[in-house]
């Protein structure tokens, strides 16, 4: 068998060649894939590479996307992928790329994203981002010591647009902001209030955040009571006294409703807007007793559980994630109401907290707005809708409203009702200009000749001017958001004034509104 013997060398030697050949295989280019994060709407990706100057990638086997690998020491790359949907399983498919275009093999990763929405609507889908207006007013809602209760597209139009001196027709107000802190009681009875207050009133339950949806959506009879409140001649109302209650008034649609006919009106003769109208939502607020002033006294005395219940659980608001649950639920039905209405020029912009103050310290027990308030604004932004605040002057939490979570807080500074000096427009705007806020206009009837008379409407505008000089000479103006708070009526009650200081006080505050550099026409 020498044949045997002379193989077997031969392949032994064939072997030891190979094992020394000197050419080595060049690297091919190489990825490995990590999930750093994932929410309901987006995933983070790592990206680690090896000889690559780019990174080729496909989600569930859509078009392809070629990023560059920055060009540093780590050879790492961060990819963000956006508008997903909740509870879903994606994969995630990529190769690198040399620089002589080679690429290596394709790797995957696979991830589920986690629950959130049960869906994002149209308009929340085409967003980039959380918006923020150059403007909004507040609309009161509807308490039943408001006059008048009902808006009409008349009312609604002093809102809308704005007609000069020549005639011509503007937009004037880019989003509306729906909100409501009480519900006064019949014959001077205490009612309910939707904000935690210093008064011993009863906390508005489910039923009453459900009227708060009613009004501006759906419609119905609500409670209200022939009133002159805010006219000048008997604050305290007529209601108070027991004397000369109408009956509530039933209405087979929403506010809303008029608002969307009205904008498409305005739209009719002028043109349409470079985007919808939009309408922000103000939160009612989960308070802890459902009478606070009775409970932090003695909490043995008040309830936690009497808001009701969701999925046939009974919420309890000594828990955070009960609280949190009522709040997400006042959002997902606004949301729904918004895509069940299909509203033509109008469209959902987010939400706003309603409590003026954020105090972390004073019963923090009680309130726990540290937790409760940014859970809130991550389920928003979830949702790509904003979280706006409003707190009054240098109300505790003001300094740390980035801190929340909101897309924006605006300053009230109240110096339009200061008559002790304490309040100096000097410090507002300073404070305005280093925490990067909005500024809140203020005025109501008392600035209204036709109602207040003049000698305070006289008082009031001089005031309400050194607002809006401000507002210029400080840097403000042009650069940061505006709000107007106008009271019930006034804003109405200046732009059908018969006296023309009031026409003038109105053009003055419109000019300023349609001027602005930051606004959308």
């Amino acid at each position: 068998m020498k044949w045997l013997r002379i193989i077997i060398p031969a392949v032994l030697l064939l072997a030891s060649c190979r094992e020394k050949d000197p050419e080595e295989k060049p690297l091919e280019p190489a990825i490995m894939l990590r999930l750093e994060s994932v929410s309901s709407c987006e995933a983070l990706i790592r990206i680690s590479t090896i000889d690559c100057i780019a990174v080729e990638y496909s989600l569930g086997g859509g078009p392809l996307t070629n990023a560059t690998v920055p060009s540093s020491s780590s050879n790492t790359l961060f990819i963000t992928l956006e508008d997903l949907e909740p509870v879903t399983d994606y994969v995630l498919t990529a190769c690198g790329v040399a620089s002589d275009g080679t690429k290596g093999n394709t790797e995957s990763l696979s991830f589920t994203t986690e629950p959130g929405p049960s869906s994002l609507y149209p308009w929340e889908r085409d967003r980039t981002g959380p918006p923020v207006p150059a403007d909004m007013t507040l609309i009161p809602g509807p308490s039943s010591h408001r006059t008048p209760l009902e808006w009409n597209k008349d009312r609604w139009l002093t809102h809308v647009a704005y007609t000069d001196a020549d005639g011509a027709e503007h937009w004037l107000f880019d989003s509306f902001l729906l909100i409501e802190g009480q519900q006064t009681g019949v014959y001077g009875a205490p009612g309910y209030t939707y904000v935690l207050t210093s008064s011993s009133v009863p906390s508005a339950g489910r039923e009453q955040w459900q009227q708060l949806l009613d009004f501006w959506f759906y419609g119905g009879t609500f409670l209200w009571q022939e009133s002159y409140w805010g006219d000048g001649k008997n604050t305290f109302g007529r209601w108070y006294t027991g004397q000369m209650v109408s009956p509530s008034p039933h209405f087979d649609d929403g506010q809303l409703a008029a608002l969307d006919k009205c904008i498409g009106e305005v739209a009719s003769r002028i043109g349409p807007p470079s985007a919808k109208r939009l309408v922000i939502m103000a939160l009612p607020e989960p308070i802890y007793f459902d009478n606070y002033i009775v409970g932090v006294g003695d909490p043995s005395a008040s309830s936690t559980t009497y808001w009701g219940s969701l999925d046939g659980s009974l919420l309890d608001f000594s828990r955070v994630e009960d609280r949190v649950a009522a709040y997400k639920w006042f959002m997902d039905e606004t949301r729904a109401a918004f895509a069940r209405k299909g509203y033509e020029n109008i469209e959902l912009g987010g939400f706003y907290i309603l409590p003026e103050v954020l105090d972390l310290s004073w019963r923090a027990e009680y309130k726990k707005y540290d937790t409760v308030i940014p859970a809130v604004a991550e389920y928003a932004h979830s949702c790509h809708e904003s979280l706006f605040w409003i707190p009054y002057n240098l109300a505790a939490g003001y300094d740390k409203w980035t801190s929340f979570g909101f897309d924006l807080a605006y300053m009230q500074p109240n110096y339009y009702w200061d008559e002790s000096g304490e309040k100096p427009l000097s410090k507002t705007f300073s404070e305005i200009s280093r925490l990067g806020m909005g500024l809140e206009l203020e005025f109501e009837y008392s600035m209204v000749e036709s109602v207040a008379g003049a000698g305070s409407a006289e008082k009031y505008r001089a005031r309400f001017d050194e607002y809006l000089s401000w507002a210029r000479t400080s840097g403000t103006y042009g650069r940061k958001s505006i709000a107007l708070y106008s009271g019930t009526d006034a804003l109405h009650q200046l732009a059908t004034s018969p006296i023309p200081a009031d026409i003038t006080t109105y053009r003055k505050l419109c000019e300023f509104i349609i001027n602005s550099p930051l606004k959308k026409k």
